[in-house]
């Protein structure tokens, strides 16, 4: 029995070399425009397009260069049309060198350079002999040439850019040339003659002025200037990514650029230090945007003009009409390619540097033309018309974060279907989970500044200490509890990282259900030191209390911060945190987050069953027999996601009915033992005990806490994980580690000095 009609077998047969070529045309145009937005969104919809087109791509093209060959001794035998479709085996050249948008899809793709240079001379040389075999006719052959070195250039080009991306090319590159330092035999000799010859001579070595840290904003940039203010500290960047050290010269120069911005354009320089970072990895622009880049993009262009030109005015009788306007599409197709790569070249971050800064070997050729190019303002002109283009959107990465809400998937994910058994089965369930329960929200300008203004002030705490910057960076939540006074929460984060994550998650979703409505508005006020604490601030672990670090602040930066809505913040990343320990664990420390996150929906699920009909969930099946309502619940129920904000709340009042019915009698850990996990009634004592702390701090303090948690699993996220999320739309948590960096709180620091140099001081 066929399962394919013969009818369908022949058709395929006759046309499959036709079918292959335009798709992988069509490949190409998908590939050119969806890697457009792909670091500015993480759709779920654009990623899987955009995954399938980059893998199908390279196939197609692989493929009907592969049927070329095979079907070239019949077509040359039976079918007077083989020399035009062989004719089009230097197009699936081009099409394999890829649009200069998108080498790689990850960055696994750039450590395979070798295989893709072992497909370069394996394409190619198939693509030289399906040319051969074919004997095309005479005016053909110019034509063919010259999309031959078209294709070979992109293909080659690709190649290479693949190449540069690896790791260890990239961490290659950022070696300088090597510092032997001053001439220790030559000094010391001229040391021992002064000394013999009975002179004076002593060795000092001079010492720098400690660095001081601007104190006020005094910087407000422009686009151009924010692009240019990014690219000054790009190698800063790279250096980071392929894991080198920073020296402590760095530290100064960064956090005096840093600490005088706002903090809206801080970390739109880091947006856009993390773009240029994603175009060195994931497209074709550290070959690109140099002269000789440049030139290749001119040549490539000009050859494809040609080809266009001589195709046309070549004879095109003895070929069928549907070959002929099939060569046209590619020839059309591939000179809009290059024409979009040509305007994209214009448009970019990298143009707008290379006009302020080009080389001395572009200087020599292209010094005449950047004072035109300054008089009309061509850097203005490009801002405006890409500002235009985007709506006034100027970010470069989804500006989002993914949220997960361990209470709401407890109280949807009760049922068990045969559904659920399958993807467990397949080994899939976390991907539908991740597809069901996950919602994405935006990152505003109140987090963005309430991240910048916390660590702003650990910089300044720090005051140069490299080893208070290290016990800085190592804090995960204490240093702030300290800070503020509220030591007695200090019990919440002497714990693994994952666990206090659970914890305060838990804790903040309980606190922000049962608050105040207008909690936004109570939380943005307030000096007024706390109800429960000591008022004495005294240094505990090194650590100051208000007074000493509220003296380092201007009213300016205490005005930022209380004019944010901490409540919402607190909610925000508290939710985002949970989203990385559940379906990011590679992000952060090492730990047993996914356990502790099953253990814990465990008990929280067989709670909410218990307690299901004062959480509300029997109104999911009115009617049914009150005797019946549990065992329904617990094999059927599928709240409606309508429903889940009041089933949240009321469930959050009966955890927090449990927490107060606990006391301080037994902790829970001394009813269960250690076998399961699960935080959540420790989480409600936690709950608790945050309540109890005035109305007006509470927020502030929880929104603080979270910030330093974020910090904390940023500073100790590997550089290649950050570096692996570019090409996803981008990680607030990335955002942060950079960030870090800049503030000079970043672990990378460990060079401490070394700067000065001796000098021979001879008394006469």
């Amino acid at each position: 029995m066929k399962i394919i009609p013969e009818r369908v077998r022949k058709l395929w047969s006759a046309e499959e070399i036709r079918i292959l070529v335009l798709l992988s045309l069509g490949s190409q145009i998908v590939l050119i425009f969806v890697s457009l937005f792909r670091k500015r969104c993480q759709s779920r919809l654009l990623s899987f397009t955009l995954w399938t087109s980059y893998l199908g791509a390279d196939y197609v093209a692989a493929l009907a260069l592969g049927n070329l060959l095979n079907d070239e001794t019949e077509a040359s035998e039976q079918n007077i049309n083989g020399d035009l479709t062989a004719f089009w085996a230097p197009f699936l050249l081009l099409h394999l060198g890829g649009p200069d948008t998108i080498t790689s899809y990850s960055l696994e793709d750039n450590e395979l350079w070798l295989r893709h240079f072992l497909g370069l001379v394996l394409e190619v040389s198939v693509a030289i002999l399906v040319f051969l075999e074919s004997l095309p006719s005479p005016h053909l052959w110019k034509v063919a040439i010259v999309v031959f070195a078209a294709g070979i250039l992109k293909y080659a080009e690709r190649t290479l850019a693949l190449r540069s991306a690896s790791m260890d090319q990239l961490r290659e590159s950022m070696i300088g040339d090597p510092d032997p330092g001053p001439n220790y035999v030559k000094f010391m000799q001229e040391y021992h003659s002064r000394v013999t010859a009975g002179l004076n001579a002593d060795i000092t070595i001079a010492k720098e002025p400690p660095p001081s840290l601007p104190k006020e904003k005094a910087l407000q940039l422009s686009d151009k200037e924010i692009v240019f203010g990014a690219y000054r500290f790009f190698q800063t960047v790279k250096r980071l990514t392929v894991d080198l050290m920073l020296s402590f010269q760095d530290r100064i120069e960064s956090q005096t650029f840093f600490l005088m911005l706002d903090p809206i354009q801080a970390f739109f320089v880091v947006d856009v230090e993390l773009s240029l970072l994603h175009d060195i990895l994931h497209t074709k622009a550290v070959h690109v945007h140099t002269l000789r880049g440049r030139l290749v993009r001119a040549l490539s262009l000009s050859l494809v003009v040609l080809a266009f030109v001589l195709f046309h005015r070549s004879g095109r009788r003895n070929f069928s009409e549907a070959d002929v306007i099939i060569t046209y599409i590619l020839l059309l197709a591939a000179l809009g390619l290059e024409a979009i790569a040509a305007v994209l070249l214009v448009f970019s971050d990298w143009t707008i540097v290379a006009l302020q800064d080009s080389g001395k070997l572009e200087r020599a050729f292209i010094a005449p033309l950047k004072k035109i190019i300054r008089k009309v303002k061509f850097v203005d002109l490009i801002v405006r018309i890409r500002r235009w283009f985007f709506r006034g959107d100027t970010r470069r990465w989804s500006n989002s974060m993914r949220q997960c809400k361990l209470l709401c998937i407890c109280l949807r994910d009760h049922k068990q279907t045969t559904f659920k058994r399958i993807l467990h089965f397949l080994g899939m369930k976390e991907l539908w989970d991740n597809y069901r329960y996950v919602e994405y929200t935006v990152v505003g300008d109140d987090q963005k500044t309430l991240i910048f203004e916390e660590l702003k002030k650990k910089t300044y705490a720090a005051e140069g200490d490299s080893t208070e910057y290290k016990r800085l960076r190592a804090c995960k939540g204490e240093w702030v509890l300290r800070e503020k006074g509220y030591r007695e929460l200090d019990w919440s984060m002497g714990k693994e990282f994952d666990e206090s994550v659970l914890l305060w998650h838990i804790a903040t979703s309980i606190c922000y259900q049962m608050g105040e409505e207008n909690g936004a508005d109570a939380d943005k006020t307030t000096n007024d030191p706390p109800k429960k604490v000591n008022s004495r601030h005294v240094k505990d672990d090194g650590v100051e209390g208000n007074k000493d670090l509220e003296a380092n602040q201007s009213s300016s930066e205490k005005g930022k911060i209380e004019s944010c809505d901490h409540r919402k913040i607190s909610r925000h990343i508290s939710d985002y945190l949970m989203y990385l320990v559940v379906f990011q664990p590679s992000l952060l420390p090492a730990g047993i987050g996914k356990i502790r996150f099953q253990d814990t929906c465990a008990e929280a699920k067989r709670f909410f069953t218990d307690n299901a009909i004062e959480i509300g969930l029997k109104d999911q099946f009115k009617g049914a027999a009150e005797a019946s309502w549990l065992e329904v619940i617990k094999t059927h129920v599928k709240p409606k996601k309508k429903d889940l904000p009041r089933m949240e709340k009321a469930a959050c009042g009966k955890l927090l009915e449990v927490a107060d019915k606990m006391g301080a009698q037994l902790d829970p850990v001394q009813v269960k033992g250690d076998r399961s996990k699960s935080v959540l009634f420790d989480a409600c004592k936690l709950a608790k005990e945050i309540n109890e702390l005035e109305t007006r701090r509470r927020w502030i303090v929880i929104s603080a806490v979270w910030v330093e948690m974020l910090c904390h699993a940023a500073s100790n996220c590997k550089s290649y994980a950050h570096a692996k999320q570019l090409s996803q739309g981008g990680e607030l948590l990335t955002h942060v580690w950079l960030l870090m960096a800049h503030m000079g709180i970043g672990e990378q620091y460990r060079i401490e000095a070394g700067h000065a140099r001796a000098k021979l001081i001879v008394d006469i």
